[in-house]
């Protein structure tokens, strides 16, 4: 069974956020704040077909957060 492109941003999103320079130590904080964003990147654009796809357009996406 396919995953939803939501599940897939959420994946993408929680393993982006283990990065230590996020400094996210709590699992809780993590997964609720990987929720959160992942919620708000699938409002822009919800289109996602793989896994692949979806750490693209978050990597994407975070080279605009640094401008």
């Amino acid at each position: 069974m396919a995953k939803s492109p939501m599940k897939l941003m959420l994946r993408a999103w929680n393993k982006e956020l283990k990065n230590p320079e996020w400094g996210m130590g709590n699992r809780k904080h993590r997964k609720a704040c990987a929720r959160d964003f992942a919620g708000a990147s699938i409002e822009t654009d919800a289109d996602i077909p793989n896994q692949a796809e979806a750490d693209d357009r978050l990597a994407e996406e975070l080279t605009y957060w640094t401008d």
